[in-house]
């Protein structure tokens, strides 16, 4: 056997599993078959593939990794969402690693022993196999948008089993027939479906996500007429977006996630004037209000940062500095130029 490649062996002890432990091993032993196929050495990684989950109905899209010789193993990405997350990082939408808290898929990719955890290697051991060389002990991931990558649950582990398994049978058809993946329409997929205990396949339309807008509703009268008064009147624009927090936090759950960050910027100034961290819930709700109760605090930060541009660029200071966001309704307005922007301020004298 050549240095490095997988060498994966039962031990010769009889081991009573559980039915939950004989799952996983079946799983195990799908995963050494897929490894000992190296079917990544003809498949690329752009090639898309289906395969139904038997306990629900729900499409998994299938990618096999290891044509680039950096990651090898196969992700199965669930839905119309897992397919969106999916194209989305092929055609590198998600900027940086942002794809990383946004795809929802499992994975087993084959990895070094330094590369899993305790848990792994004892599980490993617990179930009889040994794997030796680089890039030869599986690792099985789920994927969830904000969450941490967790272990698998049995629903999981039964699904990605038959991914596997039927990965392996196209791949090894791909092989023979290089135009098996080509669609018939552009956009379909080949999806692998059971029916009645047995295997087939069709060619299907991927049932995208919809995002629509997000909709808020406020419930409590007094409270929204609240909100509204504490709007106050302001020039310039402010840009916001949230993204996930690049630390993840413990909650209530076992599994760790990553809270999610709302920042507002000044367009002119290019200055954050305020930002909040949402751990739970409806985070897109949860910043409106955070918008709407902290605007005065906001809007302060905001002409703070504008006055200081000002006095550092000679320029003059502008006219909404009033306390407490009031208007001067008796007043008289005089202008003058701005040496840094050309525009013309109103300032503000009070009439006796």
């Amino acid at each position: 056997m050549d240095r490095g490649a997988l060498a994966a062996e039962r031990s010769e002890e009889e081991v009573e599993l559980s039915e939950e432990q004989a799952e996983w091993r079946r799983l195990y032993e799908a995963a050494v078959a897929f490894k000992k196929q190296e079917s990544w050495k003809w498949m690329p990684d752009f090639e898309i593939f289906g395969v139904c989950n038997p306990e629900d109905g729900e499409a998994g899209y299938c990618t096999i990794m290891g044509s680039s010789e950096e990651l090898f193993g196969l992700a199965v990405f669930c839905g119309g969402e897992g397919l969106e997350s999916l194209q989305n990082m092929m055609l590198e939408r998600d900027d940086g690693y942002a794809w990383l808290n946004r795809q929802k898929c499992m994975m087993v990719t084959f990895e070094d022993r330094t590369d899993l955890d305790k848990q792994d290697l004892a599980q490993i051991k617990e179930l009889g196999f040994r794997f030796r060389g680089h890039n030869a002990w599986p690792l099985f991931r789920a994927y969830a948008p904000g969450l941490v990558p967790w272990t698998l649950d049995r629903k999981q582990v039964c699904f990605l089993t038959n991914a596997l398994e039927q990965a392996a049978e196209l791949a090894a058809r791909c092989k023979k027939d290089e135009q098996l993946l080509v669609p018939p329409v552009s956009g379909q997929r080949l999806v692998r479906a059971q029916e009645n205990g047995e295997w087939s396949e069709g060619w299907r339309d991927p049932e995208f996500v919809l995002k629509r807008p997000a909709k808020y509703e406020y419930s409590d009268d007094a409270k929204l007429a609240n909100l509204v008064c504490r709007i106050p009147e302001k020039r310039g624009q402010w840009e916001t977006d949230y993204f996930f927090a690049p630390v993840a936090v413990q909650g209530e759950a076992e599994r760790p996630y990553y809270p999610r960050l709302c920042l507002w910027v000044d367009r002119q100034t290019r200055s954050a004037v305020g930002f909040h961290v949402a751990y739970e819930g409806n985070f897109e709700q949860e910043f409106i209000m955070q918008r709407n109760v902290r605007s005065n605090e906001l809007e302060q930060a905001t002409l703070e940062q504008a006055d200081s541009r000002s006095r550092q660029n000679g320029a003059c200071r502008p006219c909404h500095n009033e306390r407490k966001n009031r208007r001067c309704l008796q007043s008289r307005h005089y202008r003058r130029g701005c040496r840094d922007c050309g525009r013309h301020h109103s300032r503000h004298r009070r009439q006796l």
